[in-house]
């Protein structure tokens, strides 16, 4: 009887100790621009794009998402937005763009899915101003989910006078804007990450309150059929 008391309750212990792992679902997006300088009266163009997609739930990939799209309104105007080949052109109020694939099909793999288009104001003031995504929420034919950590970039407003942008880039001035932006963009990735996980869904493990309530009804229920044993004896 000992034994048998002794077994019950080293399993009862294996199972109230043991961990439930959750899979958690996450994405990040990204935010280029195809200028890091511009002039007042210029033009410039952000893509929206989708990375490290890695979700186990529901279709496995994203078929819509609805985002906000941050910006100084002193500086930038707002033009128009579009699609890609895949992506139908966004539904654009007051900063917020929703859309879905045109084929009503999920994607999984690291792709843009718009452009917006800007126009730097006439009386906008010289020095940097950043455009950045917010609560970019995908959905996946279940529930939605937030973005891991949202795209930014920089734009940089120079005097009218300046030779050295304009709307018509010479190639060698377009590449280092490139390259200027790219790291732009990988430090405000890196301090969007460090602030979005704090309202995120962790990663990894985590204990399942419901899993580990049955658990311990169960426990009781072989703790008081160990007691009747007992008793009888």
């Amino acid at each position: 009887m000992k034994k048998i008391i002794s077994i019950i309750l080293v399993i009862l212990l294996v199972v109230c100790t043991t961990k439930v792992y959750a899979v958690k679902d996450s994405f990040h997006t990204t935010l280029t621009i195809n200028h890091a300088q511009a002039k007042r009266g210029d033009t410039i163009t952000v893509t929206i794009g989708l990375k490290d997609i890695a979700i186990e739930s529901a279709e496995k990939g994203i078929g819509a998402y609805t985002a906000e799209i941050q910006f100084d309104s002193s500086v930038l105007e707002y033009v128009s937005v579009n699609g890609t080949n895949k992506w139908e052109a966004p539904l654009y109020q007051d900063g917020f763009i929703t859309s879905n694939t045109k084929d009503a099909k999920v994607v999984n793999t690291a792709q843009s899915i718009a452009t917006i288009t800007f126009k730097v104001k006439e009386n906008a003031k010289l020095g940097e101003t950043s455009i950045a995504l917010r609560n970019f929420s995908g959905s996946a034919a279940g529930a939605d989910i937030l973005a891991s950590s949202n795209g930014a970039t920089k734009l940089t407003i120079i005097d009218n006078n300046s030779s050295n942008s304009s709307n018509s880039i010479s190639s060698s001035n377009s590449s280092n804007s490139k390259k200027d932006n790219l790291k732009d963009n990988k430090a405000q990735e890196n301090s969007n990450t460090e602030s979005d996980l704090s309202v995120l869904p962790k990663t990894g493990e985590e204990q399942n309150p419901m899993v580990m309530i049955l658990y311990t009804l169960i426990g009781l229920s072989i703790i008081g059929i160990i007691g009747l044993v007992i008793e009888k004896n």
